[in-house]
């Protein structure tokens, strides 16, 4: 059984992380592009075919800096977002308890 309390914190919670989760979700976009970037970059620096430049841009210390900012910021936006799905479903199981107690079944 939800209690009221948990209901109402789980609403206090998607209220106060909404700015957050908008900010999370655009560093996630602009470390994607950011990757897409740096592997631009490289590429450009380096000699060779295409493929050869491609392969030395994918292994070089710039590009995994870049992969690895990609992925701490979705883990980072993934959690959040896990937690803000927990909470609405908190809110629904609350909301489906309540209507049902009043319906009296």
């Amino acid at each position: 059984m939800i209690h009221e309390d948990r209901a109402e914190s789980a609403v206090e919670f998607l209220r106060d992380t909404a700015e957050q989760y908008g900010q999370m979700r655009g560093r996630v976009a602009y470390a994607e592009g950011n990757l897409r970037r740096v592997k631009a970059l490289e590429m450009l620096n380096k000699e060779g075919g295409l493929g050869m430049r491609e392969a030395e841009a994918l292994g070089s210390d710039a590009y995994l800096a870049a992969l690895e900012d990609e992925q701490n910021a979705v883990a980072e936006f993934e959690t959040l977002r896990a937690k803000r799905e927990a909470a609405v479903l908190t809110i629904e199981v609350w909301r489906s308890q309540n209507s049902t107690r009043r319906q009296g079944l």
